[in-house]
């Protein structure tokens, strides 16, 4: 391509980039709270902790934040998708309908987001039609629930093959499964006659086959698990059974039966499950290289396509 990029092909291009939703709110001088919608928001840095959120220099509230001295950054989740268009919108009274309260400095934090991000002003840089505001966290905080995801122009629902996986598993002879990572390590659980491991799943030797199975499986333990998206489908044409593993967190101890395994210490030759060893492995190799794809096809061979 040579000259100017076309500006409608250029932005059809950019929206194949899916993102998140945010709310950036502040208040004015008088005290009057200001805020608008932006999927334009990343993380800087950790030390210090900083973040941006790029502004259009035509927006109504530009110049209000680029000289605020606060403003916050409101997660949204997928239950919030109302109030994205709200303040997506030119109206008046945003504040006045969006539930919302006072941060730690005063500034508006939206009640219920996914997360939030209470910043101090760092820093302003030019950048052509936007201003790129740099925010340093003072204080920050998260919520339950799935993000509420923008792709091509239109939201998205993360979490929306849930009730499909569980369709599958009711129709099918299925597996669902779970690679729980903390802190660069996963869980494994352990057979207690062979010493061979595998992922925690449900359907095998369970008698539900569902996510809720799944979700509940250490629910009378202190572990702690949250599954975030599906990361490999695939069916063994031997036996006709469809597996599914999604990616997810852990946090607290492994519970009897399991333990953590550090990503250079898994002991592979232990996983007799071949079809398991191979996701585990590229799973593995994913994580370290800080991006994941979703693998769908048989035992043998299929697709990998990237997440996000």
């Amino acid at each position: 391509m040579t000259g100017t990029p076309d500006p409608k092909l250029l932005r059809a291009a950019l929206s194949q980039f899916a993102t998140g939703v945010t709310i950036i709110a502040t208040k004015e001088d008088d005290g009057t709270p200001r805020g608008f919608t932006a999927n334009s928001f990343t993380s800087v840095s950790l030390d210090p902790p900083l973040i941006l959120v790029c502004i259009a220099r035509s927006a109504a509230s530009c110049e209000v934040f680029s000289g605020a001295r606060h403003f916050s950054v409101n997660v949204l989740s997928e239950e919030q998708k109302d109030i994205s268009g709200l303040f997506a919108s030119r109206r008046t009274d945003k504040f006045d309908i969006a539930p919302w309260h006072p941060g730690r400095t005063d500034t508006p934090v939206i009640d219920d987001a996914l997360a939030w991000f209470e910043c101090a002003h760092h820093d302003l840089v030019d950048a052509g039609d936007h201003v790129i505001l740099v925010g340093r966290v003072l204080d920050f905080g998260q919520g339950k629930g799935r993000p509420l995801g923008y792709f091509r122009g239109a939201y998205f629902t993360l979490g929306l093959e849930d009730p499909l996986v569980d369709a599958v598993a009711r129709n099918t002879n299925t597996i669902i499964g779970a690679v729980y990572e903390q802190s660069g390590r996963v869980l494994l659980e352990v057979e207690p006659d062979t010493g061979d491991l595998k992922v925690p799943t449900v359907g095998d030797t369970t008698a539900s086959c569902n996510l809720t199975a799944l979700k509940q499986k250490y629910d009378e333990t202190q572990l702690s698990t949250a599954i975030e998206f599906v990361y490999a489908v695939f069916e063994d044409n031997r036996t006709g059974r469809v597996t599914i593993y999604y990616r997810g967190q852990a946090s607290g101890p492994a519970p009897a039966g399991t333990g953590f395994f550090a990503f250079d210490d898994i002991p592979f030759d232990r996983i007799r499950d071949s079809a398991m060893r191979d996701m585990l492995e590229r799973y593995v190799g994913e994580a370290r290289q800080g991006g994941f794809a979703v693998y769908m096809g048989d035992e043998i061979e299929g697709v990998v396509r990237p997440v996000g």
